[in-house]
């Protein structure tokens, strides 16, 4: 049992990893299809990742500790199995279970021919749960996925880790193929037990009413990098030569402003800005971005940059009560997200004083 202990621990370990990995692109995809996100769906999809990992571990897992795999191998070793049903005449030769003694069935338990012909059969069974029940896949496809991730995990062993070391160290085997396909099929059977215990995902959504949804900070702050990544690529284009307040008046003021309340980092995030009014303000959105970035980021880069240019400044007693002021600005600033971080309107200094706010864009 200890040789599938150790892939799971493993899955379970490197799985924060790959949900790092995996969250960005499910943000953008969640909020584009479905306008917010679900923590159901959310968990589900987590758990399903989780799972694909834990089944590809498996199957590579334990590695060798040498690429040398081929010395380690005795001369002729096949690296193909191709004989259907090889599995049941393992388990004939191997089996201690009398079939006229019901007392010694349990000794399948213990033996690795039943053990490993099992595992093969459950492996691909939650695939076909997860396609059943979420991604409402039909019968013949859920067989069909079975059967290719199956091949991908018997290629990815035939191939000796993609060519990672220099000779197969696990075999292809065709009784593989058909146990795991199996376990998908037997997943789809069963699934209608799980959709009894589980929500309805395709009622998920139902009761969602998106125009009443508060945008999070956690999706303001995502269209906020996409849209700075705009700057960055355009200041790489342009030489360096693209000046801060210039982006700031095109790209956020007018690009806004005409598009009524879009941005690419909002476009991508699915929300938009809007005001009093159905059509857009220029001036709701000069006061939005103009507190924001010619007020707050403005003030900061003014001193703290002119600071490091010509330290000379210092020395000036108006300087210190700029820094003072400064400094009682972005204290202000910070308890003002610190209130609204855990309020439900999440409206900060500038929605106020604009009169905008985001919403969930059609």
């Amino acid at each position: 049992m200890s040789e599938y202990i150790i892939p799971i621990k493993t899955a379970v370990i490197t799985f924060p990893i790959f949900a790092a990995l995996f969250t960005l692109p499910f943000l953008i995809y969640q909020y584009r299809k479905h306008g917010y996100i679900n923590y159901y769906r959310a968990l589900f999809l987590y758990s399903f990742l989780l799972y694909l990992i834990t089944a590809y571990y498996l199957i590579i897992l334990p590695l060798p500790k040498t690429h040398d795999v081929l010395s380690l191998q005795k001369p002729g070793t096949k690296h193909t199995q191709l004989m259907p049903f090889t599995f049941v005449l393992d388990i004939l030769k191997e089996t201690k279970v009398q079939l006229v003694k019901p007392s010694t069935y349990f000794h399948l338990f213990k033996e690795r021919a039943f053990l490993q012909a099992a595992f093969n059969g459950i492996l691909l069974l939650p695939l076909g749960i997860y396609l059943s029940y979420y991604f409402k896949k039909s019968l013949k496809k859920i067989v069909l996925i079975s059967f290719c991730v199956s091949l991908f995990f018997e290629l990815t062993q035939l191939s000796a880790l993609y060519g990672f070391y220099n000779a197969p160290y696990r075999t292809f085997d065709v009784d593989d193929l058909m146990l795991n396909t199996l376990g998908g099929y037997l997943g789809y059977m069963t699934s209608p037990a799980f959709m009894r215990l589980l929500p309805n995902v395709s009622k998920l959504d139902e009761s969602v009413q998106l125009e009443q949804i508060t945008i999070g900070f956690i999706r303001r702050f995502l269209a906020f990098i996409f849209d700075w990544g705009i700057f960055i690529i355009l200041s790489i284009i342009t030489l360096g030569h693209l000046k801060i307040y210039i982006f700031v008046f095109i790209y956020f003021i007018l690009i806004t402003y005409f598009t009524n309340g879009r941005t690419f980092g909002k476009w991508i995030l699915r929300i938009k800005i809007i005001g009093k009014d159905k059509k857009l303000k220029f001036k709701e959105v000069f006061i939005r971005y103009g507190a924001l970035y010619y007020g707050f980021f403005g003030v900061n880069y003014i001193i703290f940059i002119g600071n490091i240019l010509n330290r000379n400044i210092l020395s000036s007693c108006l300087n210190y009560i700029l820094m003072i002021l400064v400094f009682l600005l972005n204290l202000a600033v910070i308890r003002n997200f610190t209130i609204h971080f855990f309020s439900k309107d999440k409206k900060l200094f500038y929605d106020k004083m604009s009169g905008t706010r985001l919403i969930v864009a059609d």
